[in-house]
Parts: structure tokens; sequence; C-alpha cells
């Protein structure tokens, strides 16, 4: 912390002092191009009067007239030239400035990531440990025996989801190549909620009052961003009851809308949600196990099926996650 003040200090001082030094620079020439002016009215003065010309006739001179517009030429070229420079030294300073504050959120995310995926593989591993242990030193009761089992598949499951999270983020940086079929959507819908919730201990209910089928999607694609917003609702919904999915077969469209009564998401945040490495950073976030990859996946993956990802306030509180899919 004490090396990014110190780092922000020098960084604004060097702002300033470019800033300083240009208008300064500026302001030298504009007064040595007036001081030439002055000295060379003197000497034609100085020509003039040798000559027997009155004041009157000097001022009046073309020589003097020529002399006068040269360096009002050269005043105005040396102040627009100044102020061009000025502007665009202060434009590249905020696109430097832009530039630094991206970086450095960035590395505050991505060290925020190093920090969450220790814990997320810390936490499962010493879970899966304490299960193979115990069943290496005790004998248990079958129904024990279950119990801890089905925890260690549990723990399991969740390392399987990570690395399949971290590693479907890298290969769609490195240029995953899709591949489209027609899906029914009901099937696809269905077939992620049976998988999700054994996790939520209320109800997820799928609202579908008829077929729709998309004619080019990824279904493997497209089956991540879905269980990424179902589990997503599923760790912030608490102890809410109801999670409810909604698929609206509209002319050139399918909107699938998904309801939870959660904590919900701040206006001010809602913007961020889908960057790489972004978690909420209220206390509600930072007690839930996640990257902040999930979100990031979902919206790339429908920014490639050429489609739109939304978030709102749900009534009386909770969150709405929209995904609008062109049908062509």
């Amino acid at each position: 912390m004490a090396n990014k003040k110190r780092s922000d200090l020098f960084f604004y001082i060097v702002i300033f002092y470019v800033l300083a030094a240009g208008g300064w620079w500026s302001y030298l020439l504009y007064i040595k191009n007036d001081d030439a002016l002055k000295a060379k009215k003197v000497i034609l003065w100085y020509q003039m009067q040798g000559q027997g010309a009155t004041e009157a006739q000097y001022l009046q001179s073309d020589a003097y007239l020529n002399l006068v517009a040269q360096y009002d030429r050269q005043q105005r070229m040396i102040m627009g030239e100044g102020v061009v420079l000025l502007l665009f030294m202060i434009i590249g300073i905020w696109k430097i400035a832009q530039s630094r504050k991206r970086e450095l959120e960035l590395a505050e995310q991505q060290r925020n990531f190093l920090l969450s995926i220790t814990h997320e593989l810390k936490s499962p591993i010493a879970s899966i440990q304490l299960v193979l242990e115990t069943f290496r030193k005790r004998e248990l009761k079958l129904e024990q025996t279950k119990k801890l089992a089905n925890n260690g598949l549990v723990d399991t499951a969740r390392l399987h989801k990570l690395v399949q999270d971290m590693l479907l983020a890298a290969r769609m940086e490195g240029g995953y190549q899709y591949s489209f079929e027609p899906i029914v959507m009901q099937e696809l819908l269905s077939e992620c909620i049976k998988l999700v919730q054994p996790r939520y201990k209320g109800e997820m209910t799928l609202h579908a009052p008829q077929e729709s089928i998309l004619k080019e999607v990824d279904k493997m694609m497209i089956t991540s961003a879905v269980l990424n917003l179902l589990e997503n609702a599923v760790k912030y919904a608490g102890n809410t009851e109801q999670i409810d999915v909604y698929l609206n077969d509209k002319k050139d469209k399918i909107e699938i809308q998904i309801f939870d009564q959660g904590v919900g998401i701040p206006k001010l945040e809602r913007g961020k949600i889908f960057s790489k490495f972004y978690r909420v950073g209220s206390e509600e976030t930072r007690r839930t196990k996640g990257t902040g990859l999930g979100l990031y996946i979902v919206k790339e993956v429908i920014d490639a099926h050429k489609g739109d990802i939304s978030v709102k306030g749900n009534q009386p509180q909770g969150s709405v996650f929209s995904i609008s899919l062109p049908k062509n």
C-alpha cells in the first residue's frame, strides 16, 4: 500500500511538472517574440529617423506595417501551437491515467483472484483429505460412510467446476472454435436445473409454456453459461425458497430469465460484474465462494452467440438475469 501511494504521488508530480513546463515554455516563447518585435521596431525607427522620417510617417510606412503583421502572425502561431500542445498533453496524460487506472484495477482483480483461487483449492482439498484419512483410520457404519463419501463427492465436484471454469476461460481467450447445432432449449434448461437443484435448499422451477428451438447453438458453451447463472443464483439466494427460470419464445429471439430472491446486486456494481476476476465488494459476497470467472464466461459465451445479457433488481429483493439469443 505504501509503495502504491508513493507511485501515485510520483505519477501526479510528473503530470504537474509536464503541464507546468509546457505552459511555461509557451509563455517564454511568446514573451521572446514580443521582445524581438519591440527591438526591431526601435531599430526601424532609428533607421527611418536618420532618413528624416517623422513618427507619423514611420507608423504608416510599409516596413513598419509589414513588421507588425509578421510578428502578429508569429504570436498567433505561438499561441495556437501552445494551446494545441497543451491540449494534446492533457489528452495524452488523461489516456495514460486511464490506462494506468485499468492496469491497477486489473492487478488488484488478479491479486484477489489468486487469493480466492488459493482458498477455493485449499478448502475442498482439505475436506477430501479429511474424508480419506477418516476412512483409513476408522471403521465406520454404512450411514457414516455414505455421508462422508457424499461430502467428498461434493468437494470433488466443486474442484472440477473450478478447474473447468479456468480452462474454459483460457480456451476462450486462445480462440475457442464454437460448434453450432440445433438445440431444444427446454431440455437444456431442465438438464441444468437438475444438476444444480441438489445444491439449493429451496425449489427451482422452469416456466416454459412452449417448445423453443435455437438452430445454431454451441450446446457445451450455452450449458456452461446457464449453469454458471444458476449456480450464481443459488450462491446468493441464501435461505430463500424459490428460484424461477422463465423461457420466453418471441418473434425473432428466445429470452431466458432467472429470478432469485437473494441479496441482490447494487446498481453501481451491475456494469462491472461481467468483467474478468471481478466480484461484488459487499460483505455478503466476500463470505461466498467464487473466483470472478463465472459471469465473465457467461458474457463471453452470449456475445459469441450474438446475444445480449443484462441484470436488474428483483422485487422485493434479489436479482434478475436476462439472456436474449437470436433465432437466426
